[in-house]
């Protein structure tokens, strides 16, 4: 009961942060540690200190890329952490179905807003402004579809 409690809340937590992004491309910290306590009462719940071991470190290797990828300035510090606090609720066994996830739901929403972008005919001057990808949105959507692709979900 308690697990599928800090699941559903971790689930609802990510889909603020999502929102959040989309509407100010920020992710705020006392949202992402929202989530991290609501996956690690998930995981602990659900599985006990094995199977946290597990989600650390998926949440570990998540962070290390999201730090490299922050350093290249390839996507926000928000981003890097948002992914990090999810990933504490999906072991390791599952963490590339939770990265396939985000990378196909960050491809189509690159194309969307590509098509969105381009039908406005965003220009300055002559000078095409630049836009930002709001990857929590995609980070939401792995971690949701990274839980409704696992039979033994505690979702069902």
């Amino acid at each position: 009961m308690v697990a599928e409690i800090a699941l559903w809340a971790a689930l609802a937590t990510a889909v603020v942060g999502a929102v959040w992004d989309v509407r100010t491309r920020r992710i705020p910290n006392w949202l992402v540690g929202i989530l991290a306590v609501c996956a690690i009462t998930t995981t602990v719940a659900s599985g006990g200190l094995e199977l946290l071991g597990s989600a650390a470190i998926h949440a570990g290797i998540a962070l290390a890329i999201g730090v490299g990828l922050f350093a290249l300035k390839a996507i926000g510090a928000g981003d890097a952490k948002f992914y990090t606090a999810a990933a504490l609720a999906v072991p390791l066994d599952r963490a590339w179905f939770m990265f396939g996830w985000v990378v196909l739901a960050g491809f189509l929403l690159m194309i969307v807003l590509m098509i969105y972008y381009r039908g406005l005919k965003i220009m300055t001057d002559g000078k095409k402004r630049s836009w930002t990808l709001p990857y929590g949105l995609p980070i939401c959507c792995g971690f949701i579809a990274a839980f409704l692709s696992d039979s033994n979900s505690l979702i069902f």
